[in-house]
């Protein structure tokens, strides 16, 4: 009876300290298109590429996913550059 308990004890243990790890979900990254195009548009973007690179390096992401949501996030960088770069022209 008492190996009983102690079994409910270790398996609840272990079920409360491993649930954190296997309830966290994949984010996606995405800018939101709703907002005017502005110069901390390109802050948000790298920003976003950083945590892209360290979530993958962290193991959080396949490599498929990063490299779509590189790509997708490397675009919105180079289109607001290039739209802040006609803004001051």
């Amino acid at each position: 009876m008492i190996w009983t308990y102690i079994i409910i004890v270790i398996a609840g243990s272990v079920g409360i300290i491993s649930y954190p790890l296997f309830r966290s979900k994949l984010q996606k990254y995405e800018i939101p298109e709703k907002y005017p195009q502005d110069p901390s548009q390109a802050d948000t973007c790298l920003a976003a590429l950083s945590d892209l690179e360290d979530d993958y390096a962290l193991g959080r992401l396949s490599e498929s996913d990063y490299n779509q949501q590189k790509i997708f996030l490397q675009r919105n960088y180079l289109e607001s550059q290039q739209k802040s770069a006609e803004i001051e022209e």
